[in-house]
């Protein structure tokens, strides 16, 4: 029998957007055994947690850590006058390890293996994926953290709170779209790190042009800032109309209205495609690269599916950094991502 929890930190300061929003997962599990749930993050990922119901309060490190021994005995101070009953670090590190510890929380819950900082930890994690699992997805092997506590959790849910006043900067941004075909968000990259001068532009451009002529679809393209000017790159070599380039102009809240308000938004495996996912939006996430990884980390979503192509003949060990030519996103061919769409708003076959 587990010991009643009543107030947690979960502690997930690495990864991306996409990561800490799978770790939501383990939020609620913590809350539907009883516990208060605060979250320590980075800066840069907390947008993901914002206004999310089971998290009571949202600490934020600025970059990277804490930047020292004082900072990080500060932050200790800090988190041992919150009197938690369990730490859960979800992206260990020395820092985050030696945090619990120096905080004095009684039960610490953290990867095992790691001969700098895993015996600070007292209920240890094997991690599945690093010893032969390729078939569990992310979330089930995040839950693993609650197990360790003597928890049963139920299935993995993935929950992102929206913001109503996003929401209308959504709508205000979509404009007068509305009222012709399927409305399509798509998201054409997939982060750092790669120079997007070497990305396969002409491949998304293709999809935008078959969608256009074959759904009567029209699109909204989406990025960041710094790929706003690749984002129209794309949008002039489709050559068609009803192409709407928001690159640049949308924050994580938003994106995450404006790929709910769209029909359905396709996007490589990356952190707005989880977005989208935990938005409710239906969506279809593209696993074209030999390290993609569906099976892990595929939208948790029943709106969600996803494209894979078959097996483009890559040098063993290609990574996106160091492809020569994005073959694998070439094998996705326009026809297919049309059928998949097709399948997924459910429309007639052509």
């Amino acid at each position: 029998m587990s010991v009643p929890l009543h107030k947690v930190v979960v502690i997930h300061t690495g990864g991306g957007i996409g990561d800490v929003l799978l770790s939501t997962a383990v939020v609620a599990a913590l809350a539907d055994a009883g516990a208060r749930v605060d979250f320590l993050c980075q800066q840069r990922t907390a947008p993901a947690l914002l206004r999310h119901a089971h998290i009571d309060q949202l600490f934020q490190w600025p970059g990277k850590g804490p930047g020292g021994l004082g900072p990080l005995w500060q932050w200790a101070r800090r988190l041992r006058g919150q009197r938690y009953d369990a730490a859960v670090v979800l992206w260990s590190s020395t820092a985050t390890a030696w945090l619990t510890w120096l905080a004095g929380i009684p039960r610490r819950v953290g990867q095992d293996s790691r001969l700098s900082y895993s015996f600070l930890y007292n209920h240890k994690v094997r991690i599945r994926s690093e010893h032969g699992d390729t078939h569990s997805h992310w979330s089930d092997i995040l839950l693993d953290y609650v197990r360790a506590l003597g928890i049963v959790p139920g299935p993995a849910r993935v929950e992102l709170a929206l913001d109503p006043a996003a929401q209308g900067r959504a709508e205000r941004l979509l404009g007068g779209l509305r009222g012709g075909g399927p409305v399509l968000g798509l998201h054409p990259f997939k982060g750092p790190p790669v120079a997007l001068e070497r990305w396969p532009l002409q491949v998304f451009a293709g999809w935008i042009k078959a969608l256009h002529e074959e759904l009567g679809a029209q699109l909204v393209i989406t990025g960041s800032p710094g790929e706003a000017p690749w984002a129209s790159k794309i949008v002039e070599m489709a050559g068609v109309e009803r192409v709407v380039n928001l690159a640049g102009q949308t924050d994580l809240a938003t994106l995450a209205c404006l790929a709910r308000s769209c029909d359905a938004f396709i996007c490589p495996d990356s952190g707005p495609m989880h977005v989208a996912a935990a938005a409710g939006a239906r969506v279809l996430g593209i696993y074209a690269l030999e390290e993609d990884f569906p099976q892990r980390w595929a939208p948790l979503s029943s709106r969600a599916r996803v494209v894979r192509p078959q097996p483009t003949g890559c040098r063993p060990g290609c990574r996106k950094p160091t492809c020569p030519d994005f073959r694998c996103y070439q094998a996705v061919t326009a026809q297919q991502v049309v059928a998949e769409v097709r399948s997924l708003l459910q429309l007639p076959p052509a």
